[in-house]
Order: C-alpha cells, then structure tokens, then sequence
C-alpha cells in the first residue's frame, strides 16, 4: 500500500474514538481546494506492506480505531488484505471515500464499521465537474450512496466542504433533498472549508473559508425539520456541533 501520511493518534476524525489515521497516495479527482493535494503525487510516501502496517497498528494500544484517508483509498490493491487483517484485531475501521468505486466499497462492508463518503457537491454532471476538476459518473456515487445506506450494521456519514466562491447555498439545499428523497439514515455534516498549505500558495485568493454565519444560515431550515438522519455544522467556531443544539443555544 502506498501511505503519503500516518498520524498516530486523531481525535478528530471519527466522534467519540481516538483513532490511527492512514493516507493513501493517489486520487482519481482533482478538486483545487484539497488539503491533502500532496497526496496526488505518485512519488510522495513509501510503499509499506500489510504485515509492517500491521505491526504499527497493533503496537498503538492507545487508539481504539484506524481511519483510512487519502486520497482515495479505495484505489489501493491491497486495501481489502489490510482491513481484513484489522478487523481479526478487533479495532473499529473507517474508510474516508469519494464514493467513485462502489465495487471496492461492496467488498469491504463485511471487515469495516464506518463509511464516510465526501459528496463533493449535488448529483449534478455540470456542478461536479466543476467542483471536482474531473468527468464523474454519477451512478457510480449513487451505487456506493445505496450499498452503504442498505447496511444498517455500518456507520455512515456523509460531509460536503462549504469552499467560498465555488459551493452555493443551494447545492447544499439539493444534497440535503437528495439525501432525504432516498431515507439517508446516518449523519450529514457541513463542513467548513479553511486554507492549509496543503491547497496550494496558487489558490490561497482563489478559495475562501466562509464565515460561521454563513454556514449557519444555509442549515436553519433545516433546524426543526423532521428529517431521517441528523445534521451537524463543523466549523472553527462550534468544532463539530449537532445543529439542533446548537440553534436551542443561540435562540436561548
């Protein structure tokens, strides 16, 4: 497996777990406001095989899951080998995807406990090229959408990066419909997209972190609206805040 990255402990990518972290190398996407860009580059990271990921893994006694980013980590040959292997020591396991390989996602349901699929933007040909910088296939993301939904046993999160001057008010508005038309019945998160170095000097004008009150606004009617699955704001300010509590406190 090619790994660009491991950060040993992480108590920010999955609620409530302090989890080992993994990146792939490589992505079949080009979004221009990745922070994780570095990861594109074929010559970044090492080649490390299963049984010397594993002793890693096993021998950090201080986590109880493993988180594997990217990237796409559904790109990677030996990506089954390492959850099955992770799974026979008992930690929780986390894939992080852009849901374009349903047929990887299908194999891995049975060794994994978690999916958190990264919806660029709508179910729209013309909206997700331009988001994604690539040609996306639609039903390959709607595939991954409906196998994971239909595995009540498996975590499920879907999140979308809100990046200033490129996502609009009503993709947000068309991912929520979408995911309320199909009975998503896991948690959608809003992101907030902020600069790291990892974007890109060349994109720091280009790419804004929108404010707080933005965000705020574009989940507000959503706030008390009774709906198959929960919503969470994630942002520099509330850190990751269910918005139904969060608008009890404001209206306070």
């Amino acid at each position: 497996m090619r790994v660009g990255g491991i950060v040993d402990i992480s108590t920010k990518d999955i609620p409530n777990k302090s989890t080992m972290v993994l990146f792939t190398v490589g992505c079949n996407l080009s979004c221009e406001f990745c922070h994780n860009k570095y990861l594109l580059h074929e010559g970044v990271g090492r080649n490390i095989d299963v049984p010397e990921l594993m002793e890693q893994i096993k021998s950090n006694m201080l986590v109880s899951g493993v988180s594997i980013s990217g990237g796409e980590p559904t790109l990677q040959r030996d990506l089954l080998e390492l959850c099955k292997e992770i799974k026979n020591v008992g930690k929780y396991i986390s894939i992080d995807t852009n849901g374009t390989n349903p047929k990887s996602i299908t194999e891995l349901l049975p060794y994994i406990n978690r999916v958190a699929l990264d919806m660029k933007g709508p179910l729209n040909n013309k909206r997700l090229t331009k988001i994604t910088g690539n040609q996306v296939n639609i039903n390959l993301i709607v595939e991954t959408f409906e196998t994971v939904n239909n595995h009540e046993d498996i975590d499920f999160e879907i999140r979308t990066t809100y990046v200033e001057n490129l996502t609009k008010p009503n993709d947000i508005d068309k991912i929520i419909l979408f995911l309320r038309n199909n009975k998503f019945r896991g948690s959608f998160v809003l992101q907030q997209y902020q600069y790291s170095e990892g974007v890109g000097e060349e994109h720091k004008q280009k790419f804004q972190k929108p404010e707080h009150i933005t965000l705020l606004n574009i989940l507000k009617p959503y706030r008390n609206m009774k709906l198959p699955f929960q919503i969470y704001l994630r942002d520099d300010i509330v850190g990751y805040s269910l918005i139904n509590k969060l608008y009890e406190y404001l209206d306070a």
